[in-house]
């Protein structure tokens, strides 16, 4: 099997784990959360518009699980280690897992892109197929 081929397989795999764990999603934008609804992305989605104590102290309410998913960028770095650290102190799981796949997976650095390079990964996918 090809190397493009297998990531395909990697991704479909990966969006569909996030869809069944059930978890929310944290973003740091609408413009993300948009473009993750986009790619039908069904879980609760949370912009992290406040400060983490905060809003990770409202998601302890009602999920065992958060998928962080900030940018790649120098801020987005120190915000995704921040929501972490105030969900561990409310007891709830923090999964930086899916952020690294999508990197890996897509080449995404802002996830408010991530629709556009689902997009382009499968045009180059079906390219390899027909070429």
């Amino acid at each position: 099997m090809r190397r493009l081929q297998r990531k395909q397989k990697f991704l479909k795999r990966t969006l569909r784990e996030l869809g069944e764990s059930g978890a929310v999603i944290l973003v740091e934008g609408k413009r993300d959360r948009e473009a993750l609804e986009r790619i039908g992305v069904k879980n609760r989605i949370f912009l992290i518009n406040m400060s983490p104590d905060r809003l990770c102290e409202r998601i302890s309410r009602t999920a065992g699980e958060a998928v962080i998913l900030t940018d790649f960028d120098a801020a987005g770095e120190r915000l995704c280690k921040r929501v972490e650290e105030a969900l561990r102190s409310y007891s709830v799981l923090p999964n930086t897992e899916m952020r690294r796949k999508f990197r890996y997976l897509l080449g995404v650095y802002n996830f408010e892109e991530i629709d556009r390079k689902l997009e382009e990964f499968e045009k180059k996918v079906e390219g390899d197929l027909n070429g």
